[in-house]
């Protein structure tokens, strides 16, 4: 299950930006929501991926946090004749010569697109207040 080690990784990525990813600044205040984008040929099964999110965000900022994940579609282009591919099943084939043979255009994605942070202050690591 590769869903628990992506969820660390979520999780790593959340920290690092509320943290202020070393700037020396600290974000406090609760992670509200975590916006995914994930391709459909990404290999995530979303509802494990949450759940794996849940269970390892206990007790971090990022506790109680929705993920909301944007499904990306598969798109492609033919190999051989270059012609936009078009989906048949959950194959992407080429309408015009047949072929599977195709390189994906989207459909891989996997990535944080935003994170909402419930009342955000700023304060510097030295103490300061800003």
């Amino acid at each position: 299950m590769h869903e628990s080690s992506l969820a660390m990784s979520i999780l790593d990525i959340v920290l690092q930006q509320v943290r202020g990813a070393g700037s020396g600044d600290v974000y406090t205040g609760a992670v509200r929501q975590i916006d995914m984008c994930v391709g459909e040929y990404a290999g995530v099964e979303e509802n494990t991926l949450a759940a794996c999110f849940e269970m390892i965000a206990l007790g971090t900022p990022a506790d109680g946090a929705k993920l909301i994940v944007e499904k990306i579609e598969a798109s492609g282009i033919c190999d051989v004749c270059a012609a936009p591919a078009t989906r048949k099943g959950r194959i992407l084939r080429c309408p015009v010569c047949e072929k599977s043979s195709v390189t994906l255009s989207t459909g891989r994605e996997l990535y944080v697109k935003s994170i909402e942070v419930e009342h955000p202050t700023r304060r510097h690591g030295h103490g300061h207040s800003v």
